[in-house]
């Protein structure tokens, strides 16, 4: 289920559609507003994917893309806010350095 074809009529609240969640573990990424994504398209333009909450079922697909230039404003794009639990640099540092440590230990 997603937010598409007029079927509301406005925006949804993010879980509103929640069934299974995605291979990411994210859910309603399809409809509701387009969302611009990291990729680089030509030159300047960057990519967007996802629908419109007007849109119909076919815009959902994920190999229907489009570009534009990041300047560009509409009421329909959107943007996913996402974290992900990523180790701080110096901790990873302070990883890699203890590993190191423990290895040359056991050499002795």
């Amino acid at each position: 289920d997603a937010n598409y074809g007029n079927v509301v009529g406005s925006l949804t609240n993010v879980g509103t559609y929640s069934g299974d969640a995605s291979s990411y573990g994210t859910f309603d990424q399809g409809g509701n507003a387009i969302e611009w994504n990291d990729a680089v398209i030509s030159g300047s333009t960057r990519g967007f994917r996802g629908g419109t909450r007007y849109d119909p079922a076919q815009y959902l697909r994920s190999e229907t893309s489009d570009d534009a230039t990041p300047s560009y404003e509409d009421s329909y794009f959107g943007f996913r806010v996402a974290s992900a639990t990523v180790p701080e640099p110096t901790s990873l540092l302070l990883t890699i350095m203890a590993g190191g440590l423990m290895l040359t230990r056991r050499k002795r």
